[in-house]
């Protein structure tokens, strides 16, 4: 016998009703014990295992609620509904979490965590009432650190590390390998001395990866090799102060809005400094972290959990990293 067992194949070994399998296998007492006994019996025979998504549909059927199993929704918690496509991340990681959800023959519906009454208890609610099961997180705009929800009626996974706690099964970009790329790709371009400025919300909301690298570049090459900013606010005089004094031969940054201020200091790129951005940026060498990538490895983490039936919070959270990869641009020097 090959594929998936049947009941249907199992009433016609135990030679009852499929409807009478389907009684004894969810150990009803509409049927007596002894033929429940039976039916079970033939169906370890065979090697029967339920399929956890129809068990999941059989079972809001059975309850009378609605079942949109089929539907994923996706989670943003912006100041404004929209305020998220500003992001330069997010709406690719949106885009890449659609696609993949049509992939695998569901859709994606976003919902606004901060709409007019709307709470997390509100959300669950409107959720479970409409039979949705799959919850997928987006990057939050700020690190979180405890966020409570009605976790074990969903399969939940979320983007990024902006939600601390609890911890769920997430995808997120591979940021240690990202600047460990990025450092090292400079370093074979002949810089000695690299700058990273960061500001301390986004060091945050990598969950600190990237300084992580920075200090590892460090180690392998001395303290001279990589100078950090980590800055409260962006500051011009502190930017201009550190770059006088530091003497960085190329600069790597995390907001792309420095690099005007960079050029206004009388700083030509690439001839006085390379400039490299951690993300793409028109006109720029940099780091792609492939955010729509990101997007999908989320969504089949969802779509893992409907299928085996799983929900609430993972007793061991795995994490999906996506590795970037460097993207060539004027504003370095060219390969030798």
């Amino acid at each position: 016998m090959s594929g998936r067992t049947t009941m249907r194949q199992i009433a016609t070994a135990a030679g009852v009703s499929v409807a009478t399998v389907s009684m004894a296998l969810r150990n009803s007492e509409k049927i007596t014990a002894a033929v429940r006994e039976k039916v079970r019996a033939v169906a370890a025979q065979l090697n029967y295992r339920p399929d956890p998504l129809i068990a999941a549909l059989a079972d809001r059927r059975r309850e009378h609620k609605p079942a949109s199993l089929d539907v994923i929704a996706y989670i943003t918690a912006y100041p404004t509904r929209e305020g998220w496509r500003d992001n330069r991340f997010a709406p690719a990681a949106y885009e890449g979490a659609c696609a993949r959800a049509e992939q695998r023959g569901y859709r994606v519906e976003h919902f606004w965590l901060r709409d007019a009454q709307m709470t997390s208890r509100r959300l669950a609610h409107i959720l479970q009432s409409r039979g949705i099961l799959g919850v997928c997180f987006a990057p939050f705009p700020d690190v979180v650190p405890q966020f409570t929800f009605a976790w074990d009626r969903f399969c939940t996974a979320a983007i990024g590390y902006t939600m601390l706690r609890p911890a769920l099964h997430r995808a997120s970009p591979h940021q240690f390998q990202g600047m460990q790329l990025t450092l090292n790709t400079l370093r074979l371009r002949g810089y000695k001395h690299i700058g990273v400025a960061l500001g301390k919300r986004v060091s945050k909301i990598v969950a600190k990866n990237w300084i992580a690298a920075v200090l590892l570049f460090q180690y392998n090459h001395g303290r001279s090799a990589a100078t950090c900013l980590v800055y409260e606010e962006s500051d011009r005089q502190e930017l201009t102060h550190w770059l006088k004094t530091g003497k960085p031969d190329a600069m790597i940054v995390s907001d792309v809005f420095l690099i005007e201020w960079i050029k206004e200091m009388g700083i030509r790129i690439p001839e006085d400094m390379g400039v490299v951005p951690l993300e793409r940026h028109p006109g720029y060498a940099g780091l792609d972290q492939k955010p729509a990538m990101v997007g999908a490895a989320a969504i089949d983490l969802v779509v893992g959990m409907i299928q085996r039936n799983e929900t609430g919070l993972p007793p061991d959270p795995k994490v999906v990293m996506v590795e970037g990869t460097w993207i060539e641009g004027p504003s370095i020097r060219p390969v030798a």
